[in-house]
């Protein structure tokens, strides 16, 4: 028997991220949804930041919005969100490529149990930057590999995942220069050449545990700056990927971590952003912001229990036709 909980519910699809598993999926979530007791629409999305003007035109009619892509199209639904100003939960369903943002906030990145997840779960409120004129989820950072997350090519992510990802890290590998900032947060200054820097709120980027078991809250009114030193000799680089295996980056000589509420980063030429996998722009001054507490994700609740491995639900793979 269906709860009654009168819930009108968006549903956003991004039908190409991942694997492409979405659209497979897209009729059984909407089943679920709806023995839960949702009044569910569901949208997908045709262009690029189509999610954000569905959400625009159409959100401020539902009581919760859920969005199932990977992180570019969280990012646009939140936005959209931001934009309008409205109060409602927001469920991720997540099915890209990496899913930092997922995983930081322990949403389940198995199909069915992420829809449990919104339907036994709580909302949550969670920090957004604001970065010049726009928002981000979880990072706005420049240097190295930044443009790998939007310059990669959708069909390798589609069938390779995050070593999409690693392959062109490898590609990109010899095109490594320096980017001298100078860097205010909260206050303190720094200034050098760096190999990478970042306002992040997430325990990975791009699928490498970056800030794990370093006070990273996603709630606290903080984001972290990362600062990372442009390198000396291979040594040094190969004991950041050590450091970075192990989850002991903020013990590495040539990083620096600070928790903030305001960073200003200044170059002396135009540098290419990326925010949250997407193209924010070049820039010679710009600023990162956290605004507390400014959207609700919903979050499984810590006494819910997932489905054991080989406990049969609704949301098992089938097989294709030949």
């Amino acid at each position: 028997m269906a709860n009654v909980r009168n819930q009108k519910m968006l549903l956003i699809v991004n039908p190409v991220s991942g694997k492409k598993l979405a659209k497979q999926y897209m009729m059984r979530m909407i089943n679920r949804f709806d023995q839960a007791g949702y009044n569910v629409t569901a949208c997908c999305t045709q262009i690029n930041k189509n999610a954000y003007d569905i959400v625009m035109n159409r959100a401020h009619q539902f009581d919760i919005v859920v969005c199932c892509g990977g992180d570019g199209t969280l990012k646009e639904t939140v936005c959209g969100i931001m934009q309008l100003g409205l109060d409602i939960p927001i469920g991720y369903l997540p099915m890209g490529s990496t899913n930092d943002f997922a995983k930081s906030m322990g949403i389940p990145t198995d199909v069915h149990d992420a829809v449990e997840a919104i339907i036994n779960g709580e909302p949550k409120p969670v920090d957004i930057g604001k970065f010049g004129e726009e928002f981000f989820i979880y990072v706005a950072a420049f240097g190295n590999f930044t443009a790998i997350s939007y310059s990669c090519n959708q069909k390798l992510k589609n069938a390779l995942g995050k070593n999409a990802y690693y392959m062109q890290a490898v590609a990109d590998f010899f095109r490594m220069k320096p980017y001298h900032a100078r860097v205010e947060a909260d206050g303190e200054f720094f200034e050098g050449d760096y190999f990478y820097g970042a306002a992040s709120n997430s325990y990975g980027i791009a699928g490498m545990p970056v800030l794990h078991n370093m006070g990273v809250e996603f709630d606290d009114g903080l984001h972290e700056l990362i600062l990372v030193n442009m390198f000396k000799n291979p040594m040094e680089l190969l004991s950041l990927a050590n450091d970075m295996v192990n989850k002991t980056v903020s013990d590495n000589p040539i990083v620096t971590i600070r928790h903030c509420k305001h960073i200003r980063f200044e170059f002396d030429d135009p540098t290419p952003f990326t925010l949250d996998g997407e193209f924010g722009g070049e820039h010679t001054s710009v600023e990162a912001a956290t605004l507390k507490h400014a959207v609700k994700i919903m979050v499984q609740r810590p006494e819910w229990i997932s489905l054991e491995e080989n406990e049969e639900h609704d949301f098992v793979e089938e097989p294709h036709e030949a």
